[in-house]
């Protein structure tokens, strides 16, 4: 397997995970009646996922999987949070976007 084949997944790879991240926001906010926990926990995913690829682009490889694991552990939060209280949508968000980067820690494996 070739780095030069399978690189564009990385960035792919990053918008799902985004994307599943601002759409459970949003699919929040539309919904009313949110709690201050739920906020935080939303925010703070897509806040500890971004510093992921910031920490990584700025060349700290030794803080981007600390980092990424503080985001995976919201992540998890959120889709166990979200799955008891019956938000069946905001749950699957968060394991589309879990799933995205747990495919991208193995084809990092993979390529090396």
């Amino acid at each position: 397997m070739s780095v030069k084949v399978w690189w564009p997944l990385f960035p792919l790879l990053f918008f799902i995970v985004l994307v599943c991240l601002i759409t459970a926001m949003v699919r929040v906010k539309r919904r009313g009646g949110t709690t201050r926990t739920e906020w935080l926990t939303l925010s703070l995913a897509i806040f500890f996922y971004l510093m992921t690829w910031v920490v990584g682009e700025m060349g700290m490889r030794w803080l981007h999987m600390p980092v990424s694991n503080v985001a995976e552990l919201f992540i998890l939060f959120n889709i166990v949070y979200f799955a008891r209280k019956g938000w069946k949508d905001i749950a699957w968000l968060n394991g589309v976007a879990l799933a995205a980067i747990a495919a991208d820690f193995a084809l990092h494996y993979i390529l090396k």
